[in-house]
């Protein structure tokens, strides 16, 4: 991919001036000198950590897996990172590697109805031109928008997510470049972008309303933002330390409780549907449609039967008109469409 980087509208996060893509090993600023290594063909542009861990961890964790992948499937390869990693207790591996292996399926749904959204409005780019898929992960969105003919880019703050992205990639027979970057600083030249979205992104980042205004700079006017992001209100179980109604708890109870389960406290912030959509409006996006989505049936799979229960009567309340638009108010999860303006 070293030499077509540049096609690609990369630039310099810092300057956003052109970067030289003539070594192999690295990309270097032509103007503030700023050098960005590439690592297992993943050019490396971030300018702050990854939450998590830091860029040697991170590091040191992607060359482990990169090691690994060539004796490995994809399933394989997630199975071993969270086995060497001593940090994830192992009720969370196993709602995290769930969550990962039925992302598949939920991507294709989600694609789906942001898809049909877009169908509905006049005058947007057309669907064959360039989707930044941001937090992009082990990689489900950016292989099924691409397996329906989308150029696309992957970008991550986490380089080991990258590396598991290119194994699940190969494995799907495709070609798809990823970037190691952070969602607040992209390194993108302004409006080369027709789509900007991401699973589960907005949430995670270390200043939401930064990587919004930064979605809507790389966008091109009349592009679309597609995110889904989980609704600080539901009821339902929080996607990331399983309790019921996690966005209702006060924060020091909730840590008290991560603390006690063991469990990873997670750095995010998040929102109600009338926070979200202040913070789209300041970033410049109009024709703002906050939905609900459906929940796939793998996703559906891994939960108990009391919350496949729960969830099938939330597939049937939310298609209602009245008891739809009360449900909006707990509803697990956000599908935002909104357009550059």
């Amino acid at each position: 991919m070293g030499a077509d980087w540049s096609s690609l509208g990369i630039r310099c996060p810092r300057c956003l001036e052109e970067l030289d893509t003539g070594d192999a090993s690295a990309l270097k600023c032509v103007k503030c000198s700023a050098t960005y290594p590439i690592h297992h063909g993943i050019p490396d542009l971030r300018t702050g950590d990854d939450p998590y861990l830091s860029k040697d961890k991170d590091l040191e964790a992607a060359n482990a897996l990169a090691a690994r992948a060539a004796t490995m499937n994809f399933r394989e390869l997630l199975t071993s990172y969270y086995a060497t990693n001593d940090k994830v207790p192992a009720a969370q591996v196993a709602l995290f590697s769930q969550g990962t292996l039925a992302a598949a399926e939920r991507a294709e749904t989600t694609l789906t109805a942001w898809e049909r959204r877009d169908a509905r409005v006049s005058g947007i780019p057309p669907s064959t031109a360039t989707f930044l898929d941001v937090g992009c992960g082990t990689g489900p969105l950016a292989i099924a928008a691409a397996r329906r003919g989308w150029r696309v880019i992957g970008v991550d703050v986490g380089l080991r997510w990258l590396v598991l992205a290119q194994k699940r990639a190969r494995e799907a027979e495709l070609d798809i470049p990823f970037i190691c970057a952070n969602a607040e600083v992209l390194p993108f030249c302004d409006g080369v972008m027709t789509r900007v979205g991401g699973e589960s992104i907005l949430e995670n980042t270390a200043d939401p309303g930064q990587a919004l205004h930064e979605f809507s700079r790389v966008l091109m006017r009349g592009g679309r933002l597609w995110l889904t992001t989980p609704n600080k209100r539901s009821l339902g179980p929080d996607p990331h330390l399983g309790v019921i109604a996690g966005g209702w708890w006060p924060e020091g109870l909730l840590k008290r409780h991560a603390t006690r389960a063991g469990k990873v406290y997670p750095k995010r912030k998040l929102f109600t549907r009338g926070e979200l959509r202040q913070l789209l409006e300041a970033a410049d996006f109009g024709g703002i449609e906050i939905a609900l989505p459906d929940i796939a049936q793998a996703q559906r799979d891994t939960q108990t039967l009391v919350m496949q229960s729960a969830i099938a009567g939330y597939q049937a309340i939310k298609r209602l008109p009245i008891a739809g638009s009360l449900m909006g108010t707990v509803a697990p999860t956000f599908l935002v469409t909104a357009t550059r303006v």
